[in-house]
Formats: structure tokens, sequence, C-alpha cells
């Protein structure tokens, strides 16, 4: 499809409706909150059309700024500032960046929605870049309003990973949300920043990752973005081929299946197999008895990190997902055992994070991180919940799932930096497509096809109809018994329909 080109109308500082008071002006951080990275989180929430016409478009946008501004004041953090230097967020109600925006060139949303979009075209949708923050200037929270001509909304939103996590950003957004619809159901719930009580700061002003902006050149010019997509119906499948009689989860079965073609890749790329460590953050609200509050905000998880000897990564997914499984079962379970304000719950999120952080060269490491099941669905401005919640492109070499769209199937966002030639794509792609052990035919008689580069073909293998997305072909002086001639193609998936 056609690049969508986005004109800025205005940019704004929404500050909250009520001043913050001087006893909170100094935000007490937690230890996740000091070491994590300063990059920006981001998120892209679209919605079907608004009422028609620019009145009720205008009334739209002043009813989001207003009610911004109130869910600013309940907040309050994310209206501040983070000062590097003492590590610490300076709660100053400097305001949170409004930007308006319109889709020209007749883009409708409808070509958004298009499976075959690239990822990366979804960056013109967000105010910030992952790397733009970090700077005593940077808003924490920034947030971009676009309009498509046919009525649509992309509401994209980037918050400052030092004061938010996947589930404060989740739950600022609810809150925001029903502040719009001018609901009362918020007066008995106060989102707070309190990570600090339940994992205190430890003063690690020696652990000194470098800035997002120092780094953002080298990153931007070397990763690639692609978005993998599987139904429910997809993932069902597989989880009967793979079970064995266990019950795995679909973000389990989704996860092996991408690691064990990452894992693929990195043998192709090295050699020889290398041992594997897949890392994934956990989400420790909820799960501690008694539990953290679910709207609990600021950066409150560790990490469970999931290691496969060079044998291991030999064999198939079912032993992949078997270790995921086990691994995610032991940290839930220990969890349940601790207290929420324990120096036991610090310990294991403490040793989780210097696991991470010390890993054997020898080992390839793999980031993965889940937003499934947080209700980002449910994030009603007052017509109706959004049609796609979508991941962003990022220079940051990490798989990130989403729930598909209207919350149905898994999207898997796979950021690889050093892959960028399209042979290194297909090969991820085939990949993936090795679901059972099954190498993936690419030698195909086409010649009922009208077979050109930047086509689409569609033919069915595992009893699963595929459509492709043609990069190149390539004659081959092959003929099948029908005495036609044969053709390989180098291919990206474009998705699976039933």
């Amino acid at each position: 499809m056609e690049i969508p080109t986005v004109n800025i109308k205005s940019k704004k500082l929404i500050k909250p409706s009520t001043p913050t008071l001087a006893t909170l002006r100094h935000h007490k951080m937690g230890f996740k909150d000091e070491v994590v990275a300063a990059i920006n989180i981001r998120i892209i929430l679209f919605y079907s059309a608004m009422n028609a016409g620019p009145d009720s478009t205008i009334n739209f946008i002043t009813r989001l700024e207003n009610s911004l501004a109130q869910c600013l004041s309940r907040l309050y953090p994310i209206a501040g500032r983070y000062n590097h230097q003492i590590r610490t967020i300076e709660c100053n109600d400097q305001g949170a960046e409004f930007i308006q925006a319109h889709v020209r060139n007749n883009i409708k949303l409808q070509d958004v929605l298009d499976p075959k979009l690239n990822p990366e075209m979804l960056n013109n949708f967000l105010p910030y870049g992952v790397c733009d923050a970090g700077e005593i200037s940077d808003a924490l929270l920034a947030v971009q309003a676009t309009v498509f001509e046919c009525g649509g909304l992309a509401l994209g939103v980037s918050i400052s990973h030092k004061v938010a996590d996947a589930a404060t950003l989740c739950t600022f957004l609810n809150d925001w949300a029903t502040l719009s619809r001018d609901e009362t159901s918020l007066d008995s719930v106060h989102p707070m920043f309190n990570s600090a009580d339940f994992l205190p700061a430890k003063g690690f002003m020696g652990y000194d990752p470098p800035l997002p902006r120092t780094v953002k050149h080298r990153f931007e010019n070397n990763y690639i973005t692609k978005r993998l997509s599987f139904s429910d119906k997809a993932i069902s499948m597989i989880r009967a081929k793979i079970s064995a009689g266990r019950s795995y989860s679909r973000v389990q079965v989704v996860s092996a299946m991408i690691w064990k073609t990452l894992i693929d890749v990195d043998r192709a790329k090295h050699g020889s197999p290398r041992a594997s460590m897949l890392i994934q953050p956990v989400n420790i609200r909820g799960k501690t008895t008694p539990p953290i509050p679910i709207d609990s905000c600021g950066n409150l998880g560790g990490f469970i990190i999931t290691g496969c000897s060079k044998a291991q990564t030999l064999m198939g997914i079912e032993c992949l997902v078997d270790l995921l499984h086990n691994s995610i079962k032991k940290t839930v379970r220990e969890l349940k055992n601790l207290s929420p304000e324990s120096d036991q719950l610090q310990t294991l999120v403490f040793n989780s994070f210097v696991k991470s952080e010390t890993c054997d060269e020898l080992v390839s490491v793999f980031p993965l991180t889940s937003w499934c099941k947080f209700p980002f669905y449910q994030v009603d401005f007052g017509f109706g919940p959004p049609v796609w919640v979508a991941s962003s492109a990022g220079p940051v070499s990490m798989v990130t799932l989403m729930d598909g769209p209207g919350g149905c199937g898994v999207d898997a966002y796979v950021n690889l930096v050093g892959i960028s030639t399209e042979k290194d794509t297909w090969k991820l792609k085939v990949q993936i497509l090795r679901l059972w052990k099954q190498a993936y035919q690419i030698d195909m008689i086409l010649m009922d096809e009208k077979l050109e580069e930047g086509s689409t073909v569609a033919f069915s293998k595992f009893g699963v109809d595929v459509i492709v997305y043609v990069v190149s072909t390539t004659d081959m002086a092959v003929f099948n018994g029908a005495g036609k001639e044969s053709k390989r193609i180098s291919f990206e998936i474009v998705n699976l329909r039933y």
C-alpha cells in the first residue's frame, strides 16, 4: 500500500487539571524503575469511524484533552520529567505532549488494517521514537491523535519506561478512557505509583546504561521489524500437535515457535549449535499472597529466564514449549508463596535482573515480552473498543506478543538487529512454518499462476490455505511429469486464512 502521509496540525502540552502538591514533587522510584532503560514503550489503538463531521471531531479532540488533564492529576508522575543526573522523576506538572494529526492521500483506516502492512509504517502514527527519551526536556508521556478522512482514529501513545511498564500503560489508558466517557466509576478507584513500596530502590548510581539518544543512530540503521499473525485456530492446531496431554497457553505455544525459529537462524549464523536463553518479563501484580493490586503503577516485574542446552536446541518445538511451561510454572509458584513486601520477593526480582544482565557470551540470548491478556481492547473513549491494538516497530532486538485484531489470536512483532537482506527475512519466515519438523516445499508448479515479483500467490500446505508475497523468482530447468516447468520462489508469509 501507499505509505500514509501524516500531517501534524497542532502540538501542545497538557498539564494536570489540579496542581500537584509540593510534598509530592519528587517521585520515589523503585528498584526496577531505577535500572530499566530510559526508552519509550509505545502502542497504537485504532478505532473505527467516529460520528461524521468536522465539528464532532473537534469536540472529541477537546474531550480527549480535557480528560487527559484530569487523568494527569490522578497519575501525576507521568506529567513530570526524568532527571538522569539524580535518578528521579520530578513531578513538576510540565505536562504531556498532545499532538493532533490527520492522514492525507486518501488512506483509509481499512488500508492500515491490511495484514500486508509493513509494521515500520506504524511509526507514522506515534509521537516519539523508542530512543527519543532520557533527557530532562523530554515529556514522559506523549499522545498523537491521528484522524483518517474516513473518520477512523489512530491513537498513538508513547510513555517512558522509567515510570511505566505495559501494565501501567494499560492502567493509564483505561483510566483516561473512563474519564473521557464521563463515568463516575472511578470515584472509588485510584491507581497509585507505589512500585517502591514493593521493590525499594537500591541506589544503583553506578549502573548507568547509555541514554537512548546516544545510541539511536546505531540502532536505526540496523534492524528490521516483521509482524507474524497467528489465528486462534492455527494456535489450536499447533497445540494439538505438540501438547502430548499437557496444557500449554497460546502465548507459550507461539513463544516456543518463535524461539525455535530464532535458534535455527542463530545456528545458521554461527555455523554450529549454541546454547540459548529466552528472557521474558513477568508481571508480579496479582501473583503474591496477598496480591499486589493490579492497578499499582511503575515497573513491577522480574524476569523468567529459560535456558536451553546445545543438544536441546536441536530438538523440536515440543521440547522448547515444555521448558517454557515448566519455567513459568516454577516462577508463578514461587511468587504465590511470597509476601508482597517481603525481602524474599525483592531478592527474587533482583537475582533475575542480575542473571539477565550477566549471560555467558557463548549463550545466545533472546528477549521476548508478552502484552497478551492486558485489557487494551477495553480502552473505550465513548465510541466503542479499538478494532486493532498494535505494537511499534523499534530498534530493539526483541519479540513482542500482542492480542490480535479484536483480541483474537496473537500478533508477534519480531525486531531483529543485524537482519537486513530479503534472503535472511525469507529464512526467518520459512522457519516459522516448520511447525512439526516438516520442511516447507518452495519448489512449486506455478505455470498456471501469474508469477511476478511483488505479486501474491495462494496455495495449500498441511491443509492450510497460505497467502504468500513473492520476493523473487528463479526459473529452474526441471519439469514435472506433466511437462510443466517448475519455478523456485523466495517469499514472505502474509497471513494464514481458513
